[in-house]
């Protein structure tokens, strides 16, 4: 039979869907692989390992379903970067999203006024995330490997290379580099020249519907695919998992809640926030995603079942018991940044806290006010986009946090809007087969995708719960002000003193 393979390489695993030619889902596979966090604000992957579950959930679907997958295309995990030397051998790891090590360049180009020419110029926001920092730290770091490097490119980069021969890059996984000039949708030769690099360092430039080519014969075989196949350039998470559920303009918003989390929508024009609070990536032809991803989604929600719930008490026993006291958790605030932060505060050193804590307050106040302050978390993050852009009509949701009734409701309570859930929850993997689509000639425009979409339930506001919210945020806002003060200070305190944290 022919059918087409979506497939989203995550930070933590691999998952591979195949669709039908009705676009419908008929088999799915996946395949985790580990973080390497050897140090302190490591976090890199190895690319052959990610390589080989590649390869094993294509297998694995070619096995069932024969060869005759008429192409593969891509939803990617944004901001990693892997050299390779000039042969095509990997000289580091994959680093990804989540590495702080480039946190001291980014406070010096901050400093410096670099970090904000950096943003204006490119839309990619002040943090350590960002691979145009991460090659200024490797640069400053270690510069005998910087200088062996002859390619600068990202885990899909290395994936797609790897099967075809060919080094290309699309523009939206370009754009979360840093290096991608906002108007001339190219590589910003001031910067390259700021890491002296070249554009010969860096991949090719195409449009995420490019066909880059079929299969190598070294890899024929091993996927048992036809030579037919045609290798799609895909996209990134953040730009497929939005046009995934459907949000084609600034209309609707897009959040994904996992481990971690994001929200998004798309706009017509660049736009620049005076505080850099959210990220603007160019997409297609008058398409760009503006939004804002954080660390703490459903990371936070395992940690606190693990530290506040006894072993045999499971996450939905955390959700009862949180359903047991009123919205607002009594006056008990949490602020989620056990990971450090992205967007609203753009904060590698942020700290979480507990603020407002009575001997009133009981393990269902404590599980509550953790529910909430992840989702103000994430109100924040869509009150900085509000500033540039009109509130939206209602917003898509996916995730594994935001599977239960509950947290919905929360959500519509404190973003007081219609939550539309999805019954398809992964939205990349869809549109990375839209892509896929699209590039063969099946559809023909980007609003082609809606018929692929499916809608499950809608929960409105309670007005009620929405004018205890709209009472607690801002003292939620300006208590995280204050406690900021203090993130460097209490950073610096953990770092000297690692051995605190052991048993």
């Amino acid at each position: 039979m022919k059918y087409i393979i979506g497939i989203d390489i995550g930070t933590t695993a691999t998952k591979a869907i195949a669709y039908d030619l009705n676009g419908k889902q008929i088999l799915e596979t996946s395949k985790a692989y580990p973080l390497i966090q050897n140090v302190s604000g490591q976090a890199e992957e190895d690319p052959k390992i990610i390589f080989d579950a590649v390869q094993e959930t294509i297998f694995q679907i070619s096995k069932k379903l024969g060869p005759e997958a008429l192409a593969i295309s891509w939803s990617s995990q944004m901001h990693s970067l892997i050299g390779l030397d000039d042969e095509g051998n990997l000289l580091t790891n994959s680093i990804t999203w989540a590495d702080n090590r480039a946190d001291s360049e980014v406070e010096l180009a901050k400093e410096s006024g670099q970090a904000k020419a950096i943003y204006q110029k490119t839309g990619m926001p002040m943090h350590p995330m960002a691979p145009v920092y991460k090659l200024k730290w490797l640069k400053n770091t270690n510069l005998d490997l910087y200088k062996k490097v002859d390619k600068w490119i990202g885990i899909k980069d290395y994936i797609i290379y790897r099967l075809t021969g060919k080094i290309m890059k699309d523009i939206p996984m370009a754009a979360g580099s840093g290096l991608l000039d906002l108007q001339t949708l190219n590589w910003d030769d001031q910067l390259l020249d700021w890491l002296e690099l070249s554009k010969h360092n860096l991949p090719t430039l195409a449009k995420a519907t490019e066909i880059v080519g079929t299969i190598n014969e070294d890899y024929l075989q091993k996927l048992s695919l036809s030579e037919n196949t045609k290798i799609v350039l895909g996209s990134s998470d953040g730009y497929l998992s939005t046009i995934g559920v459907g949000v084609l303009n600034n209309q609707e918003f897009a959040l994904n809640v996992g481990t971690s989390g994001a929200i998004r929508t798309l706009e017509s024009r660049p736009m620049i926030d005076e505080k850099a609070r959210f990220f603007c990536y160019p997409a297609e032809k008058d398409y760009y995603l503006i939004g804002g991803p954080v660390n703490n989604g459903g990371i936070i929600f395992d940690w606190a079942k693990k530290t506040l719930f006894s072993a045999d008490e499971t996450a939905e026993d955390f959700l009862d018991i949180a359903q047991t006291v009123p919205a607002g958790s009594g006056g008990l605030i949490f602020h989620p940044y056990l990971g450090g932060e992205r967007s609203p505060i753009w904060d590698a050193n942020a700290k979480g806290s507990f603020v407002g804590l009575t001997r009133n307050h009981t393990k269902p106040h404590l599980a509550r006010s953790v529910i909430e302050g992840i989702i103000f978390n994430l109100y924040e993050a869509m009150s900085a986009i509000r500033t540039c852009v009109a509130k939206p009509k209602a917003m898509r949701i996916t995730g594994g946090f935001v599977k239960s009734d509950f947290v919905r409701q929360i959500l519509a309570n404190v973003f007081n809007l219609p939550i539309i859930a999805m019954k398809n929850d992964q939205s990349g993997s869809l549109a990375a087969m839209f892509l896929a689509r699209l590039a063969l000639g099946l559809d023909n425009e980007l609003s082609d995708i809606k018929k692929f979409i499916n809608e499950d339930k809608v929960y409105f506001p309670n007005l009620k719960e929405v004018e205890i919210y709209q009472k607690i945020i801002p003292i939620y806002h300006e208590i995280g002000l204050e406690l900021s003060k203090s993130y460097f200070e209490l950073a610096n305190f953990q770092n000297n003193y690692p051995n605190l944290f052991s048993e």
